[in-house]
């Protein structure tokens, strides 16, 4: 055998740091466990898979039978949605005065908001063609019901507006301020008196008033100030008067006493100057969302005679005769009868307080002041006497010692009791609220007072009181506006849910829907039982009315009532046909005969055929078909119609959900024939587009988003191996060349090395790029960046140059990694060659001549010296400082320190030097373990035994060279072994190579591993045309792991040392896809839906498309996924002469097909990345065109978008008054001024406000632009102001920059809720209240930062965390917003770029505030739960494909499982690994839910401590 054979490659060999493991143990067999329950739970996953896409049954009707034929249009109903009447309506108020009569609930306020909308839009254009001013007045009867419906009002309307009440002092009633009101507001919400006095003064004219609104317009008659302000002012006006303003009364009931319907009807009507409108069925109601409670009573029995308790007679003796005690004594008397003998003691308790003690001292002092001068002998003592009386009664009170409170009838009164008893049995503290009703505000302080004493037991309850503001009666409670406000917020957020209350709370005031109500007194008319019952707007809400048994008087009321509600009906649907809101549906097929053009479309395959009428019932079927979510503003189709020039038209809007949503019928002269020409038009538009098939029927179901993504999902399993490139395409260039490029190669710290080092010169046949500095480490947390530094000039080669410079690189190759190749210059890929200058050398710039720098001299030595240096009759020095080799073990080699002539050769050798694997275990105890002997063991035993021992021979004195493995891994073990050892030179070399070229030289496997892969990656961007940075290329061709995208504790088969993988570039990339996609789209396709661009975007986006356009240039060969490996680093096509050879190893890798769509993400990333500091987007843009490959998206520089945009007749046509005014107050509010102010206005259109009125688009398609530019602008920030953040910190930080919770925080903060405009009633009062709730949080915060020292504007910007979800429209406006002022800045990003750093930015400065924001989510919280509640570390959330796919839709499924000490204890199924981890960590944290430490471990098995 060849003693030379072996080389230091081997496995044999040793290194000073260990191998690491290529997976982490637990992990591998977490993953086995997991796979094998999941092959046996297969068929079991696919019925949960099958299951979970079905969905709700309910939801959809495709293929069940159940759906009506497109021929059946019998008794069909038209009217789908509440917001039809309420359209019809708003169209009425436009035109005439008319009184609207809806139920509580049913969005009276829409009504009016719509109204106010459209008179001031009128008042707009009237400011702009120079008339005089007016306001719109929205008149209320309560203080309480001013601050509210401004809110509302002022939360939804971007119009100037102030609010008054008698509270705001004289300053409001004086000409100069009314004068200055109308110039700078446009609507006031104030109390009727405040503008019944305005008018009385002439601070203001009715004929500077151009709309009147009365809110629960039953008040007015007789003097009432709705009724003066209409007798004294409005009526005064001439009836043919343009000035008379426009009037809406507002009204759940147009009477509210018992008396003649039709006669207080007809008299409210003649007194406002209205038509009474309402709605001719009332079963309009209940397909809405205004859900009616059920009614039921609660029977009791009561003491028939009152009577006076002990405390009562006790007082009596003390005030009695004082006047101011009157109306208690008699109310605690009869107490005793309606709530009990505690009652009626406790009563004095709460209202005998020490400031009404004094306010009754005052009185009485008062009294006697005034009879003074009638008895002055006696009126003195007589004084005294009464305050003192009055002062023992109040010590009487603080010092009574009420007894606790039972659930019996001595201390409470029946009434009470089935009360309470009533409560246990409906009421669940943790899900209900309830409100109850009583007549007095004493009574209802004396029930909340009962239900908060803890001797009941009531658990859950969290009473609180309701009542009206102060009055200065005596001897009764109050509560103060700010008190209201207090007790409603605290009911709304849950701190309180059972709410006593008076009156206050039935009318106007804005109580939280509930689901339970009580009167626990009746009301006394029709108005105040409409209203208390309407509080109740819960689904399954219950309505109770108290009665007493036996009471016939209390009979007789409800049979009264309802009776009265019945004739209140009655009367609205015998009012003529042109008061009454019919929908669309009156008559219908009489207005059909009389149309002239009636279309028709028949399907030619099946003969189906479409008409006007079954078009109805063809649209209902359709949107039956669709999901219905939760959150949803509506779920059937809305029709709006409008009036145009005596003819009408309708559009059709369709839920959120539908592929289609809009469309515009022709017109008609009727509204019936109208809408049905609107639902031809939708139903033509969702054949076309087959939504519907060809027998009319949907496609549609609740599954086609994801079939349409499925369709376009890929695995993230490894189902390929593909070749892998080992060389980059820079080595092919062979031959003997006549130039060669310099690269130098030296490291920033060179002292890290440990020992002196020189720099080298790598010379190719082709220029290389410069790569970025890279780090290198040597142990004992030493490290240096090494820099590869091009020379641009060419260095002229000749013949004898070649040999020299092929020769040194054969024997670096030959001395230090024990390779003996041919010498063949011409095959040789590069050359090293020594540099005469040292690191730091100020004289390695790019124009210098590369020839002066190569240290010419040592080539030439090199080249002379034929094998090695000879010892033998040279100078003492020869030692000293040599590198020696081992011929016959490439593992051994040092370095010299000095000839030791104090030893010889049988001295005892040191621990330092490197033991030999060839000795067996045996033969090591017994092996002498002397210098000589030590050394000679790297020949084989045979011919040791041949081997004489030579006399005399030098001892010097080394240090061994460990085998370092991989210098790119930062991993380190701290290392203090001595490597010093002895050595004698009877088989041992000493090289002709220095020790600093030899340093440096054992640098390079790691340094041409890194150069290399650079290369690769670079060679494969610009096969593409993309011309990137060389550490982004690499970057992102980079992939470490089987699961790089998981964290790093998780990761299988980590290669070490490969630098930073693909993951945020990704990251980035996915972004930038997004964002150009999303622009394209827009631009090319200006009328496409939201639907479809969502659809037409995950076409170009989707990985499969990545993938399979990857593929088709050969991306996946250049993918770098092989760690750093010792036997691949060598050149190839050398002819190995002696040492190993490593043929075609590692020449394949396998690829999961997710992870090449990755890789392409990556390099859009990598390519944005590269111009990203010239704001230059071409290349990166150039990079999405290649990758997705499709005709909508064929840019290549950034002008093209904006080319490729059309602006639309609606952008550019003139603008109204109104269209302006917002662009005005945009410009103020944002500081940019848009040039074209509908495109404005269409961002801030609901969906619900249809196109026909202004024929501007809603926000959808804005917001959907928007979305994409937000994003794109948060993880830009992300990425490059934290450098060292993970994907997934960034992904969580980015979920709270683009959250909608955060979104509709800045919404708020920048006021622009108030510019939308919409049709859904329920959305006013949602705005409205989170406009309330996220401005307190704010005050809260500035309160706390102020208290704190730090000044209220170093809040703490995450207040908003805190909050609930806002309406989802406000995150929308934010974000279509953005998409506007792209827009109209011709796609100027800078704008998007200015806007975030303005707005979005100074929120999230001290990004560390949301590192818990995450912590929300299900997986992040079931971490927390199980680490710090459970102390459990043996588990871990399993994700994997099913290996079943959805047989109808291609759609590869992921089963997610949760490991818990090697079993799967809870799992789940979707369609992404995302939302199966989601989705099963929120089914374990309900099983943990109240679960105790010691039942996990029970349960679970678990013994972690």
């Amino acid at each position: 055998m060849d003693d030379h054979a072996r080389s230091e490659d081997e496995d044999s060999v040793e290194s000073d740091v260990p191998l690491q493991p290529v997976a982490l143990t637990r992990h591998a067999q977490d993953r086995s466990l997991f796979d094998d329950w999941l092959r046996d739970q297969r068929e079991n996953a696919y019925r949960s898979i099958r299951d979970s896409d079905v969905g709700d049954k309910d939801a959809s009707l495709a293929g069940s039978g159940l759906r009506p034929s497109p021929t059946d249009t019998d008794d069909a109903p038209i009217i789908h949605s509440p917001r039809e009447y309420q359209t019809e309506l708003f169209e009425r108020a436009k035109e005439k005065n008319i009184i609207a009569v809806l139920d509580t609930g049913a969005g009276k306020t829409l009504i009016a908001a719509l109204l106010l909308r459209h008179i001031i839009e009128q008042e707009l254009d009237d400011r702009k063609a120079g008339k005089g001013h007016r306001l719109a007045f929205f008149l209320v009867d309560k203080i309480a019901l001013v601050h509210q419906q401004y809110r509302v009002l002022e939360a939804n309307l971007d119009f100037p507006m102030d609010s008054f009440t008698g509270d705001s002092g004289g300053a409001i009633y004086t000409q100069e301020f009314w004068n200055k009101t109308r110039d700078e507001k446009t609507v006031i919400v104030c109390t009727a008196e405040v503008f019944h006095q305005c008018l009385s003064h002439s601070f203001i004219h009715m004929e500077q008033v151009n709309l009147l609104i009365f809110d629960e317009a039953h008040h007015a008659k007789r003097n009432h100030p709705y009724a003066r302000i209409v007798k004294d002012f409005y009526a005064t006006l001439e009836k043919g008067n343009g000035k008379r303003p426009r009037i809406l009364g507002m009204t759940a009931s147009p009477v509210d006493a018992k008396t003649n319907v039709h006669v207080a009807a007809a008299q409210l009507e003649g007194l406002l100057h209205c038509e009474i409108a309402t709605v001719n069925d009332p079963a309009v109601f209940s397909r809405a969302a205004i859900n009616k409670p059920t009614e039921g009573f609660i029977g009791y029995r009561n003491a028939d005679i009152p009577f006076e308790t002990v405390l009562w007679q006790r007082l009596h003796q003390l005030v009695g005769k004082n006047r101011a005690f009157d109306r208690l004594f008699t109310y605690s008397r009869e107490c005793t009868l309606e709530l009990g003998r505690w009652a009626a003691d406790r009563v004095w308790k709460l209202w005998l307080t020490k400031e009404e003690a004094d306010k009754i001292e005052a009185r009485t002092e008062r009294d006697f002041n005034q009879v003074e001068f009638l008895r002055p002998s006696t009126a003195l003592d007589s004084e005294r006497r009464a305050i003192d009386a009055v002062r023992q009664a109040r010590q009487l009170m603080i010092n009574y010692d009420f007894p606790e409170l039972e659930l019996d009838q001595f201390h409470m009164s029946h009434k009470v009791i089935q009360l309470i008893e009533h409560l246990n049995e409906t009421f669940d503290p943790e899900m209900d609220k309830c409100v109850i009703f009583a007549e007095q505000r004493l009574t209802v302080a004396l029930l909340a007072n009962i239900f908060q004493q803890p001797y009941l037991s009531l658990r859950g309850y969290k009473a609180g009181r309701l009542m009206g503001s102060p009055h200065n009666t005596s001897g009764d409670l109050s509560m103060s506006l700010a008190e209201q406000k207090s007790t409603i917020k605290r009911f709304r957020s849950g701190e309180l849910n059972c709410l006593f209350a008076t009156s206050a709370g039935e009318e106007g005031i804005d109580i939280p829907d509930c689901n339970i109500v009580i009167r626990f007194d009746l009301y006394k008319t029709v108005i105040q039982y409409i209203q208390s019952r309407g509080r109740a707007r819960r689904v399954d809400s219950k309505f109770y009315q108290m009665i007493e048994v036996g009471n016939q008087a209390h009979r007789q009321l409800v049979a009264e009532i309802q009776d009265h509600e019945n004739k209140l009906r009655d009367f609205c649907k015998m009012l003529p046909k042109d008061r009454l809101i019919t929908g669309c549906d009156y008559d219908i097929d009489y207005h059909l005969s009389k149309e002239r053009t009636h279309r028709v479309y028949r399907v030619p395959s099946t003969g189906a055929v479409l008409t006007y009428k079954a078009s109805l019932v063809v649209l209902a079927s359709f949107v039956s078909s669709l999901p219905h979510p939760a959150d949803a503003l509506r779920n059937s189709a809305d029709y709006i119609v409008y009036n145009v020039g005596g003819e009408f038209q309708c559009e059709v809007l369709l839920p959120d959900i539908s592929p289609i949503k809009s469309a515009i019928g022709l017109r008609a002269s009727s509204k019936q024939v109208a809408k049905c020409s609107a639902a031809f038009e939708m139903c033509l538009k969702l054949k076309k587009l087959k939504h519907l098939d060809d027998s009319l029927r949907s496609t549609f179901t609740k599954r086609l988003p994801v079939m349409r993504n499925a369709r376009l999902a890929i695995t993230s399993k490894k189902r390929a191996e593909y070749p892998m490139k080992r060389k980059p395409i820079a080595w092919s260039t062979l031959g003997l060349p006549n130039r060669l490029f310099v690269t130098i190669i030296k490291l920033s710290d060179p002292e890290a090395l440990g020992r002196p080092s020189r720099p080298l010169a790598l010379l190719t046949r082709v220029l290389l790029p410069r790569i970025a500095t890279f780090p290198i480490y040597f142990g004992n947390q030493k490290m240096s960046n090494v820099e590869c530094f091009p020379l641009s000039a060419a260095m002229p080669c000749h013949q004898g140059d070649i040999d020299g410079l092929n020769q040194f690189t054969l024997r670096v190759f030959k001395d230090v990694f024990s390779k003996e190749y041919a010498s063949e210059a011409e095959k040789m890929p590069y050359f090293f060659a020594p540099l005469a200058l040292p690191h730091d050398s100020e004289s390695f710039v790019s124009g210098i001549d590369p020839r002066t720098i190569i240290d010419w001299n040592l080539i030439l030595r090199i080249r002379n010296t034929l094998d090695h240096v000879e010892w033998e009759n040279q100078p003492e020095n020869v030692f000293d400082d040599k590198f020696v080799i081992d011929p016959y073990d490439g593992s051994r080699k040092f370095y010299t320190t000095c000839w030791r002539q104090d030893l010889k050769s049988t001295d005892p050798q040191l621990p330092g030097f490197p033991k030999q694997r060839r000795v067996r275990a045996s033969e090591d105890k017994e092996r002498p373990i002397d210098i000589w002997s030590s050394v000679v063991s790297s020949i084989w035993r045979k011919s040791r035994g041949n081997l004489a021992r030579k006399g005399n021979l030098p001892v010097v004195e080394a240090e061994y060279i460990p085998l370092r493995r991989n210098l790119l891994d930062k991993f380190d073990i701290p290392d203090e072994t001595s490597r010093m050892c002895f050595l004698v030179f009877q088989t041992l070399i000493i090289s002709a190579l220095p020790t600093n070229i030899v340093a440096m030289v054992y640098n390079l496997p790691a340094i041409i591993y890194r150069l290399e892969s650079n290369l690769i990656a670079l060679e494969a961007c610009k096969s593409i045309g993309l011309d990137l940075q060389p550490d982004l290329a690499l970057e992102a061709m980079t992939k470490d792991s089987d699961n790089t995208e998981d964290a790093l504790e998780d990761q299988v088969n980590l290669q070490q040392g490969m630098g930073k993988n693909y993951e945020r570039l990704e990251f980035l990339g996915d972004a930038f896809l997004k964002m150009s996609t999303t622009i394209a789209l827009f631009s090319r396709i200006p009328d496409c839906d939201e639907f479809q661009y969502h659809v037409d975007r995950m076409v170009l986006i989707c990985n499969r498309n990545l993938f399979k356009n990857a593929l088709e240039i050969g991306l996946e060969e250049s993918i770098r996924t092989k760690g750093f490996d010792r036997s691949s680093w060598y050149p190839e096509g050398l002819e190995l002469l002696k040492g190993r050879k490593y043929g075609g190893k590692n020449s394949k890798h396998a690829l999961a097909d997710k992870s090449i769509a990755d890789v392409c993400e990556a390099l859009i990333g990598a390519a944005y990345m590269t111009t990203r500091d010239r704001k230059d987007f071409d290349m990166a843009i150039q990079a999405v065109t290649k990758f997705v490959d499709h005709p909508n998206h064929k840019m290549t520089t950034y002008g093209d978008y904006y080319a490729a945009y059309k602006i639309p007749e609606w952008q550019s046509s003139d603008p109204r008054a109104v269209h302006y005014d917002l662009a005005d107050k945009i410009e103020k509010k944002m500081g940019y001024k848009f040039r074209y102010p509908r495109l404005l206005r269409s961002a801030f259109t609901h969906p619900s406000y249809g196109s026909i009125y202004e024929g501007i688009p809603n926000y959808q398609r804005l917001e959907f632009l928007g979305d994409a530019l937000l994003d794109m602008v948060c993880v830009d920030y992300l990425f490059c102001r934290f450098p060292g953040a993970d994907p997934q910190w960034l992904t969580e930080h980015k979920m709270a920059m683009v959250s909608n919770q955060f979104l509709g925080c800045l919404c708020v903060s920048l006021g622009l809720q108030k510019h939308m405009v919409s049709m859904t009633g329920g959305l006013q009062k949602e705005i409205s209240d989170y406009v309330t709730a996220i401005t307190e949080a704010r005050t809260q915060a500035e309160e706390e930062a102020e208290t704190s020292g730090f000044g209220a504007a170093a809040y703490a910007r995450n207040y908003w965390m805190k909050e609930r979800q806002p309406p989802k429209s406000l995150p929308d406006i934010v974000e279509s917003y953005i998409g506007a002022l792209f827009v109209d800045s011709e796609y100027n990003y800078e704008e998007v770029r200015c806007f975030f750093n303005t707005h979005v930015l100074p929120y999230f400065e001290d990004i560390h505030l949301y590192d818990t924001y995450a912590k929300n989510h299900p997986v992040t919280l079931l971490s927390n739960i199980l680490a710090v509640e459970f102390h459990c570390t043996k588990w871990r959330i399993m994700s994997s494909e099913t290996d079943d796919e959805d047989r109808e839709f291609a759609a590869t499924k992921i089963a997610a499982g949760v490991m818990i000490h090697g079993a799967v204890r809870e799992s789940a199924f979707a369609g992404s690994g995302r939302y199966a981890k989601l989705k099963v960590a929120q089914k374990l944290l309900r099983k943990l839910k109240d679960m105790s430490a010691e039942e996990f471990r029970r349960t679970f098995n678990c013994n972690c401590s």
